[in-house]
């Protein structure tokens, strides 16, 4: 069976965002659930996957860099100098302690790419379609990690 590259990316993309749901849930509700004793590691659990998925998504951007490097140099250049600042800071926040401060570098972060998708979508290198999609996951992911903010 072959699937439609866009129904694969949606699929994943909407996959990526059940970690972050999942961190979210047990801190905020935890106690209720019986599953108080996860916070600590789901408020950790949470920004470390922040951490790798504004690694992953820089990593995008470096190929779209590289993918329009010859038509659009300058974008490129942007591109290839923009890309890495997230993997950097986000594996920067890594060493700060559990809390407050690693979310917010992590809200940070998520917004920071979002950014950079939202211009490239507005010079029409990044399709619509994708970056509609990138916003309805990124608020997806923001919404978490607010909440793991409120209860940090």
């Amino acid at each position: 069976m072959q699937y439609e590259p866009k129904r694969v990316a949606t699929i994943l993309s909407y996959a990526g965002t059940m970690p972050f749901i999942t961190c979210a849930v047990i801190l905020l509700f935890g106690p209720q659930l019986g599953l108080g004793g996860l916070r600590q590691f789901a408020g950790q659990a949470i920004t470390t996957y922040a951490a790798v998925i504004v690694s992953f998504l820089g990593g995008i951007q470096w190929g779209v860099g590289l993918a329009t490097h010859e038509q659009q140099p300058q974008t490129a250049k942007s591109l290839f100098l923009l890309s890495v600042v997230p993997s950097l800071l986000a594996w920067a926040m890594l060493f700060l302690p559990n809390g407050s401060s690693r979310v917010i570098v992590a809200i940070f972060l998520v917004g920071f790419v979002w950014v950079i998708d939202a211009l490239l979508h507005l010079q029409q290198v990044l399709p619509t379609w994708f970056f509609r999609l990138r916003s309805i996951v990124s608020a997806v992911v923001m919404a978490s990690l607010i909440a793991a903010l409120l209860v940090g």
